[in-house]
C-alpha cells in the first residue's frame, strides 16, 4: 500500500500540519507557530511537525476518553469502538 503522503510537496506537508494543529487548538492545545515558513520556525521539517501533531492528537483523544467517560464506557470506547472506527477509516482511506 502506498502511503498517502509519500509524494506530498513541502507545501502539502505544511498545509496538513496546520490542519492537525488547528484540530489540537480546537481541543485547547495551542501550539507555537514554529513551522518552517513561520516567524518562530524551530528548524524541524513540516513532515516532522505533522507526525508530532498527529501523535499528540491521538494522545489527546485517549486522555479525553479516559478522563471524561465512566467505566466501562471508557474501556469499551478505548478498545472496541476505537478498533471499529480504525478499521472503517483504514478501508475508506485506501
Amino acid at each position: 500500500m502506498e502511503r498517502r503522503g509519500a509524494n506530498w510537496s513541502d507545501q502539502e506537508w505544511l498545509d496538513e500540519a496546520r490542519r492537525i494543529r488547528q484540530a489540537l487548538a480546537a481541543l485547547g492545545d495551542h501550539l507555537p507557530l514554529c513551522l518552517p515558513d513561520e516567524p518562530g520556525a524551530c528548524g524541524q521539517s513540516a513532515r516532522s511537525h505533522y507526525a508530532s501533531y498527529c501523535a499528540e492528537l491521538k494522545a489527546r483523544a485517549q486522555v479525553r476518553i479516559e478522563r471524561d467517560l465512566p467505566e466501562p464506557d471508557a474501556r469499551i470506547t478505548g478498545t472496541v469502538v476505537y478498533d471499529s472506527h480504525l478499521q472503517r477509516m483504514r478501508t475508506r482511506l485506501r
